[in-house]
């Protein structure tokens, strides 16, 4: 009981330090001997502990060892239990499937059947949109594999076929906010239904396109190979369907997600389709992760719990990429905002380190992986293809879920609102736990809620100070040039970060306990202070080492040395005045390192890359007058313009402006006409005194870059028409310099125009551990 513990101190302190004579003082001379006596002291009040005359040293050393192996002892126990969840959690991220599980067999997903798909889609190569690796060859490849299943499939079935090339335009706020232009894409779609026909339907959506010189295994081969296996057991399965599962093999995710507009908006199926999975990747292999889900629509968190055979699931994962923090996006976002339909989005995310690399290779991707992924797809597939909820899925739309899974084991999955209840029924028992212990006759004195407030703050104190030397340390390792050092490491960062922040904690609190070692506070520290303290502790690192779990995989796991991402683009720039005529003309090497550390690391062995050749802003220009693929200018600290002869590609691209008119509402309205290679980036600034009121792209509402610019991203299939558009400019004021300055990027990704003899040898001076992304570009500007 609480009381049968107390220490001599502490009922010293009860009696007010009132004279203790007769027997009661007798009976416990030598506890009495060891009591401290009270000084005063800032914090709550109370008294600093001094010895005693009487007292000798014998006394003072035999309780300081006491207190010092009871504390070595917890510090112990809390260390084992610490390395026995981390090797729990690692135990879980290593499960895949158990071996001699029954595989191949009728019904049965078969992983080696999907490996053959994937090898063979990864042997095309790099499969860029537009490309005729990915417009042809990969087709294909599919629709030959597809032809196959057809023919071995059951006759309860029924399988259509259809290759859709949708034209469309939208804008998206990621990025910062631009608007997409894609004409003549292709996607490859398959439904698979009852005999008799189906009215509603669940899709499964992957993407056969990959980034540009990687050959896209994990990103998102192997999700693509994993739908033609679950299309195989499926159509072969002598079990009925209630509802049709549509497969998208789409072909221009990597192109911001426009396949997955083309059909959500535009293709005659997607009226049907109910509910959505989308298979994705930020790593290779691993486990899959379910990492977003909804909107809303808990019934499909529950289909994902009760069918899914190896479930791992996190709606901390879903936070913290639904936050905006990850520069990074998914199908998931079409379907849920153009579609309107509730999905579960998955994804590999072990080995994160080569995601969008060449080294995304398919012998990186574990046999168990692609079982276990299979496993879980074909049976969620198949859940919702026979579930009632499906053709009423609206119905069911009421609050978000809490989701999370045990070390692998089971997800434990309830309402949000669920979870709000459980919270504040904690925050409520806090409350009257502590104000009936204020309240108690026994703790109703300033001393001892003063001393109560002292300990929380002490406790906050502690994670603040831990999570400033965090910081500090991250700063200090920036500065000496080793930032993300650790990233191929996983014990690396724990022993840096999670040590530090750990010894933080117990410093603070120890140094609370010397020199704030108070009466008052020494039933607060024997009774609560170290409980504070371990639960503190335990439960800090508990949280590091469980999202570790989740988050870590996403990073690196191996030994290997991390690849740096550097996009090298040969460009040739012609910038135009307001008459047409050419005001400069420059080309060169234009380097960005898609990576923290920045070229410190590759400097040294390709020593023309310094600060000597660090790129000029064109300020009035925009986007600094540089051919961004993509409007990331916000995210990269620095980059290089190395000087290069100039680059004639075989089909150079042409922009012109077809006509420029004054429409009836005093705007002046430009319509351009382009032509050239699969992708394009056209950039808008308007100069002072002019709006860009309206265009012909995305919904006809401009929506700018961050910063202020404009960005249009444009691509195309393997064959496209010329590209029309137009843009309305609002004079408020008459410029000299003219109204706006339009400017156009053609990157070619593919063909014998991607390379130039200067970026192929530049390219060869770059480590092994780099992954050099180069290709050939042009930029042309002009002002109106």
């Amino acid at each position: 009981m609480e009381w049968a513990s107390e220490s001599g101190a502490v009922r010293r302190h009860r009696i007010g330090g009132e004279r203790r004579d007769g027997p009661a003082a007798a009976q416990q001379p030598e506890r009495e001997a060891l009591a401290p006596e009270p000084l005063a002291d800032a914090c709550g009040g109370g008294a600093r502990t001094r010895k005693r005359s009487g007292e000798g040293s014998g006394g003072g050393a035999r309780r300081g060892t006491g207190t010092g192996l009871s504390e070595a002892r917890a510090a112990l126990g809390l260390a084992l239990y610490l390395l026995a969840l981390r090797a729990l959690v690692q135990l879980s991220l290593r499960q895949l499937v158990l071996r001699g599980a029954a595989v191949g067999h009728q019904g049965e997903f078969d992983a080696h059947q999907a490996r053959d798909y994937l090898e063979h889609i990864t042997s095309i190569g790099p499969r860029t949109t537009g490309s005729p690796e990915n417009e042809i060859l990969t087709v294909h490849y599919l629709l030959e594999q597809i032809k196959l299943i057809e023919a071995q499939s059951n006759s309860l079935h029924k399988i259509s076929v259809d290759v859709q090339r949708p034209t469309g335009s939208f804008s998206i706020d990621f990025l910062g906010g631009f608007t997409s232009y894609y004409d003549n894409i292709t996607n490859v779609v398959v439904k698979l239904e009852p005999r008799d026909g189906a009215q509603h339907a669940v899709l499964a959506n992957c993407h056969f396109d990959s980034v540009a010189n990687s050959p896209g295994a994990s990103d998102d081969a192997v999700s693509c190979s994993v739908m033609l296996e679950v299309l195989r057991v499926l159509s072969t399965s002598s079990e009925a369907l209630h509802h049709a599962v549509i497969f998208l093999f789409n072909g221009a995710e990597e192109n911001v997600l426009q396949a997955s507009h083309g059909f959500i908006t535009q293709h005659p199926w997607a009226s049907s389709v109910r509910a959505f999975i989308n298979l994705e990747a930020a790593g290779v292999g691993g486990k899959e992760l379910v990492f977003q889900t909804g909107p809303e629509n808990p019934w499909l968190v529950q289909a994902y719990v009760s069918a899914a055979k190896h479930p791992f699931a996190s709606v901390v994962a879903q936070e913290v990429f639904q936050s905006g923090i990850i520069p990074s996006d998914t199908d998931f976002r079409i379907y849920r905002d153009f579609g309107n339909i509730p999905g579960i989005d998955l994804a590999f995310i072990e080995n994160g380190y080569i995601y969008h690399t060449k080294y995304d290779t398919a012998d990186r991707i574990l046999t168990d992986s692609i079982q276990r992924a299979g496993d879980n797809i074909l049976a969620v597939l198949k859940y919702l293809a026979t579930s009632d909820m499906l053709a009423s899925s609206s119905k069911y739309q009421h609050g978000n879920m809490v989701f999370f899974d045990v070390l692998g084991l089971f997800v434990i999955a309830y309402p949000s609102r669920v979870g709000s209840i459980i919270n504040y029924m904690v925050v409520m028992a806090v409350v009257l736990y502590l104000g009936r212990k204020l309240l108690h006759p026994k703790y109703k004195t300033a001393t001892y809620t003063k001393d109560f407030f002292c300990g929380l703050g002490i406790t906050l104190i502690s994670w603040f100070t831990s999570l400033v030397t965090v910081l500090i340390i991250a700063v200090f390792i920036s500065l000496i040039g080793q930032s993300l050092s650790w990233y191929n490491h996983f014990y690396v960062s724990v022993c840096l970060y999670g040590t530090a922040a750990v010894a933080k904690i117990i410093f603070i609190h120890t140094l609370a306990k010397r020199f704030y070692y108070v009466i008052n506070f020494i039933y607060l520290a024997k009774s609560t202070k170290r409980t504070m303290l371990s639960l503190t502790l335990v439960c800090t690192v508990t949280f590091l080492l469980v999202c570790s779990g989740t988050f870590f995989p996403y990073s690196s796991n191996s030994a290997s040395p991390k690849p740096k991402r550097v996009f090298l683009q040969h460009t040739t720039r012609t910038f135009h005045d307001l008459d047409g005529n050419v005001a400069k003309r420059d080309s060169g090497v234009w380097i960005n390192g898609f990576d923290y550390t920045g070229m410190s690391h590759i400097t040294p062995h390709i020593p023309e890359i310094n600060d000597t050749v660090r790129a000029d802003c064109e300020e009035n220009a925009p986007l600094c007058g540089f051919p961004w693929y993509l409007p990331v200018h916000f995210l990269i600290r620095k980059n290089w313009y190395l000087p290069a002869p100039e680059v004639s590609p075989r089909e150079p691209a042409h922009f012109r402006l077809v006509s420029k008119e004054q429409t009836p509402w005093d705007s002046i309205k430009l319509t351009f006409e382009a032509t050239g290679p699969s992708h394009m980036s056209f950039y808008v600034r308007t100069h002072k005194g002019a709006t860009l009121s309206q265009w012909s792209l995305g919904n006809g509402t401009p929506v700018t870059s961050k910063g202020g610019d404009y960005f249009v991203f444009y691509s195309h299939g393997l064959q496209a028409s010329t590209w029309h558009f137009w843009i309305e400019v609002q004079v408020l004021e008459e410029q000299p310099e003219g109204m706006v300055t339009v400017a156009i990027a053609a990157h070619y990704f593919s063909g014998e125009d991607k390379r130039s003899s200067q970026l192929d040898a530049l390219r060869e001076k770059f480590p092994d551990w780099t992954f050099p992304s180069a290709w050939v570009c042009t930029y042309n500007l002009f002002v109106f």
